[in-house]
């Protein structure tokens, strides 16, 4: 009984030493991340983002689905994290531009595979954040033209629009250069400006 009393007591002492070190998802990730670490949202910061949101204007629509996803992790599995991604639609005089949606049932491993995502959450008086409130926190994340392929950056902040939830967006496309002779870089599927998105 001592022997097996002796062992169980070893085992839980290796097994314990062996766990990955978790972090909160508001730290810094770095380029140091120890093996096997887990960023996680142990707050739930990322949770009041989430939802489907839609901006219309005259037959104008965009329209964004936002989800949290637990425990992704990146190539060889070095490191995990919780993170939002979100697919989304725009249409244009009634024209649609682009249209991700469908996207958001694929289950990636890594998902920052999906057109918008991110987790980096950020206060009054950090880019993209200078007239944030007090105790505010905004996140800041990355957008795909699912059309055109750029990139850009987003901010999104949460907000009331009478008496709604809703959410502000700054979208600011990182878009090519030409380069003569070369025809222009094809042109983002709609204009990087902000966007206010009542929750459905």
């Amino acid at each position: 009984m001592r022997n097996l009393l002796f062992t169980l007591i070893l085992l839980s002492a290796v097994s314990c030493k062996a766990q990955s070190p978790v972090f909160d998802v508001t730290m810094d990730m770095g380029i140091e991340n120890p093996n096997g670490a887990y960023y996680k949202d142990l707050h739930n910061v990322l949770n009041p983002f989430e939802g489907t949101y839609v901006y219309t204007n005259g037959n104008t629509s965009f329209k964004i689905v936002l989800q949290k996803k637990e425990m992704s992790t990146v190539p060889n599995n070095r490191y995990y994290y919780d993170y939002l991604i979100g697919e989304y639609q725009y249409i244009e005089n009634g024209i649609e531009k682009v249209n991700t949606l469908d996207r958001l049932n694929i289950n990636f491993t890594d998902q920052r595979n999906h057109y918008i995502g991110g987790n980096l959450i950020i206060t009054r008086g950090d880019v993209g954040c200078f007239d944030c409130e007090l105790n505010e926190k905004a996140l800041r994340g990355g957008l795909i033209d699912g059309a055109s392929e750029h990139t850009a950056d987003l901010i999104i902040r949460r907000i009331i629009v009478n008496n709604r939830p809703a959410i502000k967006i700054w979208i600011g496309w990182r878009t090519g250069t030409s380069i003569e002779g070369q025809p222009a870089p094809k042109r983002p599927s709609f204009m990087g400006t902000y966007y206010t998105l009542i929750k459905q």
